[in-house]
């Protein structure tokens, strides 16, 4: 047990090492959000709306897809809350531009909540992926934390199904071709 609490610890040090890059853009939470779906039910007095069917929430960059979607929205219509979740073999989707980036953050997993008021988070569980360009992150759960720029990662209970961390360096600029001084 305690070798699985070390090995937990150390991939949650590694993630943050190589962790997906920061926020999503500022101007994502003061634009408005466009959500369709087949079927809508929104309750205004407790600011809780269930959606099914192809359901998607867009934000500025942020782009949410899932079969059923919960969003609770605070009393002035800002999104406090979203709970997506896939059906069958289709994952609920997650797509954000970080602040400063040129890659967009892709998350999918057959269950997720996006919190995108401060200090705004993304939590995917049974079975997640998450990518940013090449890197790519695979767990049980994961959780990211946008303020943080973190990403922890968790395998599953038993150990059955492991955290799988792929990662690439960045590339530096082509060197120089050297000159030949070699004299014939």
């Amino acid at each position: 047990m305690f070798r699985s609490q070390i090995k937990r610890h150390f991939v949650t040090v590694l993630l943050a090492v190589v962790a997906l890059p920061a926020t999503g853009l500022d101007s994502d939470r003061d634009q408005p959000a466009e959500l369709s779906a087949n079927h809508a039910e929104m309750n205004n007095a407790t600011g809780i709306g269930i959606y099914t069917g192809d359901v998607v929430l867009i934000q500025g960059t942020m782009r949410l897809t899932a079969d059923k979607m919960t969003v609770y929205t605070t009393a002035n219509g800002d999104l406090q809350r979203v709970v997506a979740e896939g059906q069958d073999d289709r994952n609920a989707t997650f797509r954000q531009l970080p602040e400063g980036q040129l890659h967009y953050v892709h998350a999918e997993a057959p269950y997720m909540e996006y919190q995108p008021a401060e200090p705004g988070h993304v939590l995917l569980k049974k079975g997640a992926v998450m990518t940013q360009g090449p890197n790519e992150f695979k767990g049980e759960t994961i959780h990211y934390d946008m303020q943080k720029d973190t990403v922890t990662a968790e395998s599953s209970e038993g150990g059955g199904r492991r955290v799988h961390i792929t990662f690439f360096p960045e590339k530096k600029e082509a060197e120089q071709p050297s000159k030949n001084t070699t004299t014939p």
